[in-house]
Protein backbone atom coordinates (compact mmCIF):
# COMPACT_ATOMS: atom_id res chain seq x y z
CA UNK A 1 0.00 0.00 0.00
CA UNK A 2 1.58 3.30 -1.08
CA UNK A 3 0.64 6.27 1.44
CA UNK A 4 0.89 10.22 0.95
CA UNK A 5 4.18 10.00 2.71
CA UNK A 6 5.60 7.23 0.62
CA UNK A 7 4.76 9.19 -2.29
CA UNK A 8 6.49 12.23 -1.06
CA UNK A 9 9.51 9.88 -0.25
CA UNK A 10 9.74 8.92 -3.94
CA UNK A 11 9.06 12.27 -5.40
CA UNK A 12 12.48 13.36 -3.29
CA UNK A 13 14.69 10.58 -4.55
CA UNK A 14 13.16 7.08 -5.29
CA UNK A 15 16.19 5.29 -3.36
CA UNK A 16 14.81 7.21 -0.05
CA UNK A 17 11.14 5.14 -0.82
CA UNK A 18 12.95 1.92 -1.43
CA UNK A 19 15.16 2.10 2.31
CA UNK A 20 12.19 3.07 3.87
CA UNK A 21 10.61 0.17 3.10
CA UNK A 22 12.89 -2.28 2.82
CA UNK A 23 15.96 -1.68 4.67
CA UNK A 24 14.96 1.01 6.95
CA UNK A 25 17.79 0.51 9.50
CA UNK A 26 19.99 1.87 6.85
CA UNK A 27 18.29 5.54 7.30
CA UNK A 28 20.20 7.36 10.55
CA UNK A 29 17.67 6.82 13.78
CA UNK A 30 15.70 10.57 14.72
CA UNK A 31 18.10 13.03 16.65
CA UNK A 32 16.16 14.92 19.37
CA UNK A 33 16.32 17.76 17.11
CA UNK A 34 13.84 15.85 14.66
CA UNK A 35 11.92 14.75 17.20
CA UNK A 36 10.60 18.25 18.23
CA UNK A 37 10.59 18.94 14.90
CA UNK A 38 7.82 16.29 14.45
CA UNK A 39 6.04 17.47 18.19
CA UNK A 40 5.97 20.64 16.91
CA UNK A 41 4.23 19.52 14.23
CA UNK A 42 1.65 17.64 15.88
CA UNK A 43 1.42 21.13 18.28
CA UNK A 44 0.84 22.94 14.74
CA UNK A 45 -2.02 20.21 13.74
CA UNK A 46 -3.71 21.14 16.98
CA UNK A 47 -3.95 24.70 17.24
CA UNK A 48 -4.69 24.68 13.01
CA UNK A 49 -8.04 22.86 14.14
CA UNK A 50 -9.12 25.94 15.91
CA UNK A 51 -9.76 27.42 12.22
CA UNK A 52 -12.62 24.90 12.02
CA UNK A 53 -13.75 24.74 15.29
CA UNK A 54 -16.29 21.72 16.46
CA UNK A 55 -15.07 18.81 13.85
CA UNK A 56 -14.56 15.19 14.61
CA UNK A 57 -11.18 13.00 15.04
CA UNK A 58 -11.83 9.96 13.09
CA UNK A 59 -9.62 6.97 14.36
CA UNK A 60 -7.71 4.65 13.47
CA UNK A 61 -5.03 4.79 10.03
CA UNK A 62 -5.23 2.72 6.75
CA UNK A 63 -8.35 0.30 6.76
CA UNK A 64 -9.38 1.46 10.60
CA UNK A 65 -9.47 4.83 9.53
CA UNK A 66 -11.40 4.56 6.40
CA UNK A 67 -14.22 2.43 7.91
CA UNK A 68 -14.78 4.92 10.51
CA UNK A 69 -14.00 7.91 7.83
CA UNK A 70 -17.52 6.23 6.12
CA UNK A 71 -19.24 5.43 9.10
CA UNK A 72 -18.39 9.63 10.35
CA UNK A 73 -18.97 10.82 7.02
CA UNK A 74 -22.40 9.17 6.11
CA UNK A 75 -24.09 11.01 9.23
CA UNK A 76 -24.60 14.90 9.62
CA UNK A 77 -21.09 16.07 10.57
CA UNK A 78 -19.58 19.01 8.29
CA UNK A 79 -15.55 18.77 9.78
CA UNK A 80 -13.83 16.21 10.21
CA UNK A 81 -10.04 15.63 11.71
CA UNK A 82 -7.94 12.97 10.22
CA UNK A 83 -9.97 11.20 8.23
CA UNK A 84 -8.38 8.29 6.33
CA UNK A 85 -9.21 6.68 3.01
CA UNK A 86 -8.37 3.58 1.01
CA UNK A 87 -8.43 3.11 -2.95
CA UNK A 88 -6.67 -0.04 -4.32
CA UNK A 89 -3.13 0.75 -3.76
CA UNK A 90 -3.39 3.62 -2.11
CA UNK A 91 -4.09 4.98 1.36
CA UNK A 92 -4.50 8.57 2.83
CA UNK A 93 -4.64 10.13 5.85
CA UNK A 94 -5.43 14.15 5.34
CA UNK A 95 -5.85 16.89 8.08
CA UNK A 96 -8.85 18.54 7.96
CA UNK A 97 -11.95 17.75 5.47
CA UNK A 98 -14.53 20.53 5.55
CA UNK A 99 -18.22 20.54 3.78
CA UNK A 100 -17.96 22.44 0.79
CA UNK A 101 -20.58 25.91 0.46
CA UNK A 102 -23.59 24.33 -1.06
CA UNK A 103 -23.44 20.89 -0.01
CA UNK A 104 -21.73 19.60 -3.33
CA UNK A 105 -18.54 17.73 -1.95
CA UNK A 106 -16.04 18.24 0.27
CA UNK A 107 -12.96 20.85 0.66
CA UNK A 108 -9.43 19.28 1.65
CA UNK A 109 -7.50 21.59 4.13
CA UNK A 110 -3.81 20.50 4.51
CA UNK A 111 -1.88 22.01 7.25
CA UNK A 112 1.80 22.76 6.64
CA UNK A 113 4.19 24.37 9.26
CA UNK A 114 6.12 26.24 6.31
CA UNK A 115 6.03 29.81 5.64
CA UNK A 116 4.81 29.73 1.78
CA UNK A 117 3.34 26.99 -0.29
CA UNK A 118 6.76 24.98 -1.01
CA UNK A 119 7.18 23.35 -4.79
CA UNK A 120 6.48 20.01 -3.96
CA UNK A 121 3.12 20.88 -1.72
CA UNK A 122 0.15 20.68 -4.80
CA UNK A 123 1.67 17.18 -5.53
CA UNK A 124 0.89 16.44 -2.18
CA UNK A 125 -2.32 17.77 -2.35
CA UNK A 126 -3.18 16.09 -5.96
CA UNK A 127 -2.13 12.58 -3.99
CA UNK A 128 -4.83 13.38 -1.53
CA UNK A 129 -7.60 14.02 -3.98
CA UNK A 130 -7.02 11.19 -6.09
CA UNK A 131 -7.15 9.12 -2.97
CA UNK A 132 -10.21 10.44 -1.51
CA UNK A 133 -12.12 11.10 -5.49
CA UNK A 134 -11.15 7.18 -5.90
CA UNK A 135 -12.54 5.96 -2.72
CA UNK A 136 -15.62 7.72 -4.06
CA UNK A 137 -15.95 11.31 -2.32
CA UNK A 138 -15.92 14.34 -4.53
CA UNK A 139 -13.14 17.16 -3.55
CA UNK A 140 -14.33 20.38 -3.89
CA UNK A 141 -11.13 22.67 -3.34
CA UNK A 142 -8.02 22.04 -2.02
CA UNK A 143 -6.59 24.76 0.28
CA UNK A 144 -2.89 24.63 1.89
CA UNK A 145 -3.32 26.04 6.00
CA UNK A 146 0.29 27.16 6.85
CA UNK A 147 2.28 29.82 9.07
CA UNK A 148 2.01 33.52 8.79
CA UNK A 149 5.79 34.20 9.66
CA UNK A 150 5.12 37.95 9.73
CA UNK A 151 2.56 37.45 12.86
CA UNK A 152 3.37 38.48 15.87
CA UNK A 153 2.65 36.63 19.42
CA UNK A 154 0.98 39.12 22.10
CA UNK A 155 -0.73 36.96 24.79
CA UNK A 156 -2.37 33.94 23.53
CA UNK A 157 -1.76 32.68 20.27
CA UNK A 158 -4.70 33.72 17.93
CA UNK A 159 -5.04 30.94 15.18
CA UNK A 160 -6.58 33.31 12.14
CA UNK A 161 -3.25 35.85 12.39
CA UNK A 162 -1.09 32.76 13.09
CA UNK A 163 -1.71 30.59 9.91
CA UNK A 164 -2.58 31.90 6.15
CA UNK A 165 -5.00 29.92 3.84
CA UNK A 166 -3.96 29.36 0.40
CA UNK A 167 -6.54 27.70 -2.67
CA UNK A 168 -4.27 25.75 -4.14
CA UNK A 169 -6.76 23.83 -6.44
CA UNK A 170 -5.73 24.98 -9.60
CA UNK A 171 -1.98 24.42 -8.85
CA UNK A 172 -2.92 20.86 -7.46
CA UNK A 173 -5.12 20.14 -10.82
CA UNK A 174 -2.16 21.08 -13.29
CA UNK A 175 -0.16 18.51 -11.07
CA UNK A 176 -2.74 15.57 -10.65
CA UNK A 177 -1.31 13.84 -14.14
CA UNK A 178 2.25 14.09 -13.04
CA UNK A 179 1.35 13.16 -9.92
CA UNK A 180 -0.69 10.07 -10.99
CA UNK A 181 2.46 9.00 -12.82
CA UNK A 182 4.56 8.86 -10.20
CA UNK A 183 2.43 7.28 -8.21
CA UNK A 184 2.54 4.21 -10.89
CA UNK A 185 6.63 4.44 -10.53
CA UNK A 186 6.28 4.78 -6.75
CA UNK A 187 4.50 1.27 -6.45
CA UNK A 188 7.04 -0.17 -9.07
CA UNK A 189 9.86 1.16 -6.78
CA UNK A 190 7.83 -0.30 -3.42
CA UNK A 191 8.36 -4.12 -5.41
CA UNK A 192 11.89 -3.82 -6.22
CA UNK A 193 13.81 -6.61 -3.87
CA UNK A 194 17.01 -6.77 -5.60
CA UNK A 195 20.14 -5.58 -3.95
CA UNK A 196 22.11 -4.12 -5.21
CA UNK A 197 19.98 -1.82 -7.62
CA UNK A 198 21.73 -0.07 -10.54
CA UNK A 199 18.44 0.89 -11.90
CA UNK A 200 17.24 2.29 -8.79
CA UNK A 201 20.69 4.14 -7.95
CA UNK A 202 20.43 5.50 -11.67
CA UNK A 203 16.69 7.23 -10.80
CA UNK A 204 18.40 9.35 -7.93
CA UNK A 205 17.88 12.62 -9.42
CA UNK A 206 20.35 14.95 -7.08
CA UNK A 207 23.37 12.34 -6.81
CA UNK A 208 25.82 15.24 -6.11
CA UNK A 209 24.06 15.96 -2.63
CA UNK A 210 21.53 13.48 -2.17
CA UNK A 211 22.31 11.91 1.21
CA UNK A 212 20.28 8.40 0.45
CA UNK A 213 22.42 7.54 -2.25
CA UNK A 214 24.93 7.51 0.34
CA UNK A 215 23.06 5.57 2.87
CA UNK A 216 22.37 2.90 0.00
CA UNK A 217 25.53 2.52 -1.58
CA UNK A 218 27.66 2.21 2.38
CA UNK A 219 25.00 -0.05 3.65
CA UNK A 220 24.74 -2.25 1.06
CA UNK A 221 29.06 -3.34 0.63
CA UNK A 222 28.25 -5.48 -2.31
CA UNK A 223 27.55 -2.40 -4.27
CA UNK A 224 30.80 -2.68 -6.37
CA UNK A 225 29.76 -5.65 -8.34
CA UNK A 226 27.36 -3.11 -10.18
CA UNK A 227 29.67 -0.33 -10.73
CA UNK A 228 29.51 -1.30 -14.77
CA UNK A 229 25.76 -0.92 -14.54
CA UNK A 230 25.65 2.86 -13.17
CA UNK A 231 24.64 5.97 -14.86
CA UNK A 232 28.73 7.37 -15.72
CA UNK A 233 27.13 10.36 -14.01
CA UNK A 234 26.14 9.27 -10.96
CA UNK A 235 28.75 6.82 -11.04
CA UNK A 236 31.35 9.63 -10.99
CA UNK A 237 29.75 11.63 -8.49
CA UNK A 238 29.65 8.79 -6.26
CA UNK A 239 33.28 8.56 -6.34
CA UNK A 240 33.78 12.55 -6.22
CA UNK A 241 31.81 12.27 -2.40
CA UNK A 242 34.18 9.71 -1.66
CA UNK A 243 31.14 7.46 -1.16
CA UNK A 244 32.76 4.63 -3.31
CA UNK A 245 36.18 3.49 -3.01
CA UNK A 246 38.10 3.72 -6.73
CA UNK A 247 40.20 0.95 -5.71
CA UNK A 248 38.09 -1.39 -5.94
CA UNK A 249 36.80 -0.28 -9.02
CA UNK A 250 38.63 -1.26 -12.50
CA UNK A 251 41.09 1.45 -14.07
CA UNK A 252 39.53 1.32 -17.18
CA UNK A 253 35.59 2.16 -15.83
CA UNK A 254 37.52 4.78 -14.23
CA UNK A 255 38.85 6.19 -16.98
CA UNK A 256 35.66 5.79 -18.58
CA UNK A 257 33.52 8.08 -16.45
CA UNK A 258 36.60 11.06 -16.76
CA UNK A 259 37.48 9.90 -12.88
CA UNK A 260 41.04 11.78 -11.77
CA UNK A 261 41.67 11.72 -8.24
CA UNK A 262 41.78 15.17 -6.47
CA UNK A 263 45.15 16.47 -5.75
CA UNK A 264 45.65 18.18 -2.95
CA UNK A 265 46.20 21.95 -3.39
CA UNK A 266 46.41 24.91 -0.97
CA UNK A 267 45.87 28.06 -2.72
CA UNK A 268 46.35 31.15 -0.57
CA UNK A 269 46.55 35.20 -1.55
CA UNK A 270 48.55 36.97 1.28
CA UNK A 271 48.20 40.16 -0.44
CA UNK A 272 44.13 39.60 -0.53
CA UNK A 273 43.27 38.40 3.43
CA UNK A 274 46.27 41.10 4.71
CA UNK A 275 43.63 43.59 2.92
CA UNK A 276 40.52 41.90 4.79
CA UNK A 277 42.23 41.91 7.84
CA UNK A 278 43.24 45.14 7.72
CA UNK A 279 39.51 46.13 8.59
CA UNK A 280 39.79 44.68 12.13
CA UNK A 281 40.79 46.96 14.97
CA UNK A 282 41.25 45.56 18.84
CA UNK A 283 40.03 44.91 20.73
CA UNK A 284 38.62 41.60 19.10
CA UNK A 285 35.02 40.31 20.56
CA UNK A 286 34.30 36.89 19.02
CA UNK A 287 30.88 35.95 19.33
CA UNK A 288 28.25 33.22 18.76
CA UNK A 289 25.15 32.97 19.60
CA UNK A 290 22.92 29.72 19.96
CA UNK A 291 19.50 30.32 19.14
CA UNK A 292 15.64 28.64 19.72
CA UNK A 293 12.87 28.99 17.26
CA UNK A 294 9.65 27.22 16.76
CA UNK A 295 6.79 27.83 14.05
CA UNK A 296 4.45 28.97 17.08
CA UNK A 297 6.06 31.67 18.66
CA UNK A 298 6.95 30.71 22.42
CA UNK A 299 6.97 34.37 23.78
CA UNK A 300 5.34 37.51 23.66
CA UNK A 301 7.13 39.94 20.55
CA UNK A 302 8.61 36.96 18.94
CA UNK A 303 7.75 35.39 15.37
CA UNK A 304 7.31 31.96 14.02
CA UNK A 305 10.95 30.42 13.68
CA UNK A 306 13.10 33.12 14.90
CA UNK A 307 16.50 32.60 15.82
CA UNK A 308 15.61 34.17 19.60
CA UNK A 309 19.81 33.79 21.21
CA UNK A 310 19.16 32.17 24.74
CA UNK A 311 23.28 31.48 25.07
CA UNK A 312 26.40 33.61 23.99
CA UNK A 313 30.64 33.01 24.04
CA UNK A 314 31.95 36.25 23.95
CA UNK A 315 35.89 36.04 23.75
CA UNK A 316 38.05 39.43 23.87
CA UNK A 317 41.58 40.34 23.26
CA UNK A 318 42.44 43.85 23.67
CA UNK A 319 45.28 43.64 21.19
CA UNK A 320 47.20 41.53 19.31
CA UNK A 321 49.23 38.75 21.47
CA UNK A 322 47.11 39.57 24.59
CA UNK A 323 45.30 36.80 26.59
CA UNK A 324 41.85 36.05 25.81
CA UNK A 325 38.87 36.88 28.09
CA UNK A 326 35.93 34.38 28.74
CA UNK A 327 32.27 35.25 29.42
CA UNK A 328 28.93 33.26 28.87
CA UNK A 329 25.64 33.95 29.04
CA UNK A 330 23.12 30.83 28.81
CA UNK A 331 19.28 31.25 30.23
CA UNK A 332 18.35 28.98 32.97
CA UNK A 333 14.64 29.46 32.98
CA UNK A 334 12.13 29.26 30.01
CA UNK A 335 11.20 32.62 28.91
CA UNK A 336 11.93 35.40 26.86
CA UNK A 337 15.93 35.46 27.44
CA UNK A 338 16.28 38.62 24.94
CA UNK A 339 16.10 41.09 27.75
CA UNK A 340 18.68 39.68 29.94
CA UNK A 341 21.05 38.41 27.56
CA UNK A 342 21.22 42.09 25.61
CA UNK A 343 21.80 43.36 29.35
CA UNK A 344 24.93 41.20 29.55
CA UNK A 345 25.96 41.68 26.50
CA UNK A 346 25.80 45.26 26.46
CA UNK A 347 28.40 45.23 29.99
CA UNK A 348 30.81 42.98 28.27
CA UNK A 349 31.08 44.87 24.92
CA UNK A 350 32.92 47.96 24.59
CA UNK A 351 32.31 51.07 22.04
CA UNK A 352 35.05 49.87 20.01
CA UNK A 353 36.74 47.58 18.17
CA UNK A 354 35.77 44.13 15.74
CA UNK A 355 33.19 41.70 16.63
CA UNK A 356 34.07 38.45 14.94
CA UNK A 357 31.43 36.03 14.07
CA UNK A 358 31.42 33.20 11.38
CA UNK A 359 28.56 33.55 8.89
CA UNK A 360 27.55 37.41 9.30
CA UNK A 361 23.90 37.37 8.73
CA UNK A 362 22.98 34.49 11.30
CA UNK A 363 24.23 37.32 13.70
CA UNK A 364 23.17 40.55 12.09
CA UNK A 365 19.37 39.02 11.87
CA UNK A 366 19.55 38.37 15.32
CA UNK A 367 20.49 41.47 16.43
CA UNK A 368 17.97 43.29 13.96
CA UNK A 369 15.16 41.09 15.64
CA UNK A 370 16.03 41.55 18.81
CA UNK A 371 16.49 45.23 18.62
CA UNK A 372 12.99 45.01 16.93
CA UNK A 373 11.88 43.71 20.98
CA UNK A 374 13.76 45.80 22.70
CA UNK A 375 13.55 48.90 21.37
CA UNK A 376 15.81 50.39 24.12
CA UNK A 377 19.01 48.13 22.55
CA UNK A 378 18.63 49.51 18.72
CA UNK A 379 21.52 52.01 19.17
CA UNK A 380 23.95 49.02 20.45
CA UNK A 381 22.64 46.28 18.32
CA UNK A 382 23.30 48.75 15.10
CA UNK A 383 26.58 49.62 16.08
CA UNK A 384 27.36 46.04 17.16
CA UNK A 385 26.28 45.13 13.31
CA UNK A 386 28.42 47.63 12.25
CA UNK A 387 31.28 46.60 13.13
CA UNK A 388 31.33 42.49 12.43
CA UNK A 389 33.73 41.06 10.49
CA UNK A 390 32.99 37.96 9.27
CA UNK A 391 36.03 35.69 8.96
CA UNK A 392 34.20 32.85 6.89
CA UNK A 393 34.06 34.98 4.07
CA UNK A 394 38.12 34.59 3.90
CA UNK A 395 37.22 30.90 3.02
CA UNK A 396 34.70 31.21 0.41
CA UNK A 397 35.81 29.06 -2.24
CA UNK A 398 34.81 31.70 -5.07
CA UNK A 399 36.84 34.40 -3.11
CA UNK A 400 39.94 32.70 -3.77
CA UNK A 401 42.20 33.80 -0.71
CA UNK A 402 42.45 30.71 1.31
CA UNK A 403 41.41 27.59 -0.23
CA UNK A 404 42.72 23.83 0.09
CA UNK A 405 41.43 20.34 -0.83
CA UNK A 406 40.54 19.01 2.46
CA UNK A 407 38.20 21.85 3.01
CA UNK A 408 35.64 20.17 0.09
CA UNK A 409 34.85 23.26 -1.41
CA UNK A 410 33.22 24.52 1.67
CA UNK A 411 32.90 27.60 3.92
CA UNK A 412 31.62 25.67 6.46
CA UNK A 413 33.35 26.29 10.23
CA UNK A 414 33.06 22.36 10.64
CA UNK A 415 35.09 21.59 7.71
CA UNK A 416 37.73 24.50 8.45
CA UNK A 417 38.44 23.97 11.72
CA UNK A 418 39.65 19.99 11.50
CA UNK A 419 42.06 21.47 8.90
CA UNK A 420 43.39 24.18 10.35
CA UNK A 421 43.23 23.86 14.25
CA UNK A 422 42.44 20.10 14.44
CA UNK A 423 43.38 19.49 18.21
CA UNK A 424 39.94 21.67 18.72
CA UNK A 425 37.77 18.90 17.33
CA UNK A 426 34.14 18.93 18.25
CA UNK A 427 34.29 14.83 18.32
CA UNK A 428 34.99 15.32 22.05
CA UNK A 429 32.02 17.14 22.74
CA UNK A 430 29.36 16.03 24.50
CA UNK A 431 26.93 18.03 21.91
CA UNK A 432 28.77 18.34 18.31
CA UNK A 433 25.68 21.00 16.29
CA UNK A 434 24.39 23.89 16.89
CA UNK A 435 20.68 21.94 15.97
CA UNK A 436 21.46 19.85 18.91
CA UNK A 437 22.12 22.91 21.50
CA UNK A 438 18.82 24.61 20.25
CA UNK A 439 17.16 20.93 21.00
CA UNK A 440 18.52 21.19 24.53
CA UNK A 441 17.65 24.33 25.99
CA UNK A 442 13.96 23.30 26.96
CA UNK A 443 15.67 20.42 28.41
CA UNK A 444 17.60 22.42 30.34
CA UNK A 445 14.74 24.86 31.21
CA UNK A 446 12.50 21.96 31.84
CA UNK A 447 11.25 20.36 35.39
CA UNK A 448 11.35 17.08 33.89
CA UNK A 449 15.49 16.16 34.63
CA UNK A 450 16.95 16.44 38.00
CA UNK A 451 19.16 19.53 38.69
CA UNK A 452 22.85 17.15 38.74
CA UNK A 453 21.44 16.02 34.78
CA UNK A 454 20.69 20.00 34.34
CA UNK A 455 24.43 20.86 35.45
CA UNK A 456 25.35 18.19 33.15
CA UNK A 457 23.45 20.11 30.28
CA UNK A 458 24.07 23.14 31.05
CA UNK A 459 28.39 22.56 31.12
CA UNK A 460 27.81 20.54 27.66
CA UNK A 461 26.22 23.67 25.86
CA UNK A 462 28.71 26.10 27.24
CA UNK A 463 31.17 24.05 26.03
CA UNK A 464 29.77 23.99 23.20
CA UNK A 465 29.39 27.33 22.31
CA UNK A 466 32.69 28.03 23.70
CA UNK A 467 34.70 25.80 21.26
CA UNK A 468 32.84 28.01 18.17
CA UNK A 469 34.49 31.43 19.70
CA UNK A 470 37.59 29.40 20.20
CA UNK A 471 37.54 27.71 16.48
CA UNK A 472 37.67 31.69 15.51
CA UNK A 473 40.23 32.57 17.76
CA UNK A 474 42.61 29.39 16.36
CA UNK A 475 41.45 29.91 12.83
CA UNK A 476 42.26 33.73 12.54
CA UNK A 477 45.82 32.84 14.39
CA UNK A 478 46.42 30.29 11.87
CA UNK A 479 45.30 32.47 8.64
CA UNK A 480 48.25 35.36 10.15
CA UNK A 481 50.67 33.09 10.30
CA UNK A 482 49.98 31.50 6.59
CA UNK A 483 50.03 35.03 5.55
CA UNK A 484 53.92 36.14 6.54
Amino acid sequence: MLTKTDLMRYMECPVYLWLAKHRPELIPEDTPETERIFAMGREVDDLARDLFPGGIEVKGYNREGWQNTQKIIQGPASILYQPTVVAGDLSCRADILTKSKGGKGWDLNEVKMATSVKREYPYDVAFQRICFENAGIHIARTNLVHINNQYIRQGDIEPKKLFTTEDITDAAYKKTPQTKESIEKALVVVERRETPDAELLGSCPLPRSCEYIQYYCEGIPEIYSIISALPPKHLLTLLERKILDPKKIPTDILKSVGYKPEEEFTQIDPAGIKKELAQLKYPLYFLDYETYGLAIPPFDGTRPYQNIPFQYSLLTQEKKNAPIRETEFLARTYENSVPALLAQLKQEVGPKGSIVVWHASFEMGCNNEMARMEPSYVDFLQAVNDRIFDLMLIFKRNRELYTKSEFQKSASLKKILPVLCPELSYESLAIQEGLEASASWPVLTSDKIPESEKAKLAKDMLEYCKRDTYAMVCILERVEKDIL
